[in-house]
C-alpha cells in the first residue's frame, strides 16, 4: 500500500529562506508556498492542507500569529519559524494552536524530527491498534505501556523492556525494528547465552592476530548496528567488566576492536531487555549504576501472563486456531489453566496448547494437564523430609538438593548457562561440580 505524502503550506516573506526551506521540505511532500498573510488565507479557502510551516513576521510584526487559529480549525499540524526567543510570543503561539517552535537558523534534523511526530501522531492509534492485536490484550495496565513506543519512535534514547521470561520482550524489540525502519540493521545479543570470554570479542569485535585463533578481521556487533539498532537480550547476566568498556563505547558512539588501533565509529540505537530486577541487582554490586543509567531510557515493562486474566481466554483460542486440530478443554482443565501461574507466561501456555494438539484425544483433561504443566521451582525445593535427611545423610541430601535445583533451573532457563549462573548466583566452578555430581546420580539410575 502506497502512503501518501503530505501536503504542506511554507508562510515565509523571506524568499532566499522560502527557497532553500522549500527545497528541504519538497523531499518530504507537496509543497505550496505563500510570502504574505493574505496569500496564505487565501491557499487555506481553496486547498487543504497537513502541515504548515509559518514565518511569525510577515508583512507586519507577529502577523503569522493570526494564520495560526485558522491552521488549527482546519486540523493543521501547524510549525511556528522565528528568531523571537521571548516566552510570552512563544506560549501566545502555542496557545492559538502550533504544535512546534522552531527558532531559526534551524537544521536539518529538526525539520526530519517535525516530520517523525507527524507521521507518529498521524499513525499513534493505528500503531496502538497493531500491537493490541499482536499481544492479543485489552488489559489497561499493558495498552499503557504499549502507549511508550509512539514516544520512543521519535527519538534515539535507549529503549529498556522489562518482563518475566516468555512475555514477549524479544518480540517487542523486533517490531520496533520493524516501525523505526525494516531495511536498517537488527543485531541481537542475548547475554546470557555466550561465554564472558567471548564476548568482548563478539562486541568490538577483533583484528588478525588480536588473539590465538584470530585468523583474519572480525566486525563486532557494535559496528554491525551501525545505522539500526543493537538489542542486547538478558542484559543482566553482562559480566561488570564488559559493562564498563561498552558504556564507553555507547557514550562516544566509538571504540576499538581487540587488537586494533583504529578507532571504529557506530551510531546505533541501543534496546535492552531484562527478566531481572537491575536496581536489586545494583544494589548487590552485581550491575553498574552507571551502566544501568545509560541503557534506561523510554522503559517498557511487560506483564506476566498469571495478571492478565481477561486476556486469558483470547490468547488460548488465537494458539488454538495457529494449529489445525481443534481441542476443547473439559471444567476441571479449565480451572488448572486459569489458576495455573505460568512461569513460562505467554511463550510457556503456546507450547502447551501445541503439544496438547498432538495428543489421541481432543477433549483435554485435568490428569492431561497435570503430567504435562512445568511445576514451579518454589513447589519442587521447598520441601524438607527430615526422613530422608537421615536416609541419605546430610552431604548425600544437599548433593541431590543441589542437582535437583540446577535441572530445573537449566530447564527454565532453556539450558542458558549464563542466565543459570547468574540466577543461582554460582561460580562456574560450582556449577560444573553440581552438574557432574547430577549426571553421575542419572547414570547411576541408569
Amino acid at each position: 500500500m502506497t502512503t501518501l505524502k503530505p501536503k504542506i503550506l511554507l508562510v515565509e516573506d523571506d524568499l532566499l529562506s522560502r527557497l532553500s526551506l522549500k527545497s528541504r521540505l519538497e523531499i518530504m511532500g507537496e509543497v505550496l508556498e505563500a510570502p504574505t498573510k493574505k496569500e496564505a488565507i487565501v491557499l487555506l479557502e481553496e486547498r487543504s492542507f497537513d502541515i504548515a510551516f509559518v514565518d511569525l513576521d510577515l508583512e507586519s510584526e507577529l502577523a503569522g500569529l493570526q494564520i495560526i487559529s485558522s491552521l488549527k480549525e482546519k486540523n493543521v499540524y501547524t510549525v511556528v519559524l522565528s528568531g523571537r526567543e521571548d516566552e510570552r510570543v512563544v506560549e501566545e503561539a502555542y496557545l492559538l494552536g502550533c504544535r512546534d517552535y522552531l527558532s531559526k537558523p534551524f537544521t536539518k534534523s529538526s525539520i526530519e524530527l517535525i516530520f517523525k511526530k507527524y507521521s507518529s501522531e498521524k499513525n499513534k492509534n493505528q500503531t496502538l491498534q497493531k500491537l493490541k492485536d499482536i499481544f492479543l490484550t485489552n488489559d489497561d495496565s499493558l495498552i499503557k505501556e504499549l502507549e511508550i513506543i509512539d514516544q520512543a519512535l521519535l527519538s534515539q534514547r535507549p529503549i529498556l523492556i522489562t518482563g518475566e521470561s516468555g512475555t514477549g520482550k524479544t518480540f517487542l524489540a523486533k517490531f520496533i525494528h520493524e516501525l523505526s525502519g525494516a531495511q536498517t540493521p537488527f543485531i541481537h545479543l542475548n547475554c546470557a547465552e555466550i561465554s564472558e570470554s567471548l564476548i568482548e570479542s563478539e562486541l568490538f569485535g577483533y583484528d588478525k592476530g588480536a588473539f590465538t585463533g584470530a585468523l583474519k578481521n572480525k566486525k563486532g556487533m557494535l559496528e554491525l548496528a551501525h545505522g539500526g539498532i543493537l538489542f542486547l537480550d538478558e542484559v543482566a547476566t553482562m559480566p561488570l567488566s564488559i559493562q564498563k568498556k561498552l558504556l564507553k563505547a555507547i557514550e562516544e558512539k566509538s571504540f576499538f576492536p581487540l587488537g586494533s588501533e583504529k578507532i571504529v565509529r557506530s551510531d546505533f540505537r541501543l534496546i535492552s531487555a531484562t527478566c531481572e530486577d537491575l536496581k536489586f541487582r545494583i544494589e548487590a554490586g552485581e550491575f553498574r549504576a552507571d551502566f544501568f543509567f545509560r541503557i534506561e531510557g523510554f522503559n517498557v515493562t511487560l506483564k506476566p501472563l498469571r495478571s492478565r486474566k481477561d486476556d486469558f481466554q483470547n490468547l488460548i483460542n488465537h494458539f488454538i486456531k495457529k494449529g489445525e486440530r481443534r481441542i476443547v478443554f473439559d471444567s476441571k482443565a479449565k480451572d488448572i489453566l486459569k489458576n495455573y501461574s505460568w512461569p513460562g507466561n505467554v511463550r510457556e501456555l503456546e507450547r502447551t496448547i501445541e503439544v496438547l494438539q498432538t495428543r489421541e484425544s481432543g477433549i483435554v483433561t485435568a490428569a492431561d494437564l497435570s503430567n504435562l504443566l512445568t511445576k514451579t521451582l518454589a513447589k519442587k525445593v521447598m520441601r524438607f523430609d527430615l526422613e530422608e535427611v537421615k536416609r541419605l545423610g546430610l552431604k548425600n541430601y544437599i548433593e541431590e538438593l543441589e542437582g535437583n535445583i540446577l535441572k530445573l533451573a537449566l530447564e527454565a532457563n532453556e539450558d542458558k548457562v549464563r542466565k543459570t549462573l547468574a540466577d543461582l548466583k554460582l561460580s562456574n566452578n560450582s556449577f560444573y561440580r553440581i552438574l557432574d555430581n547430577l549426571k553421575a546420580r542419572e547414570s547411576e539410575r541408569a
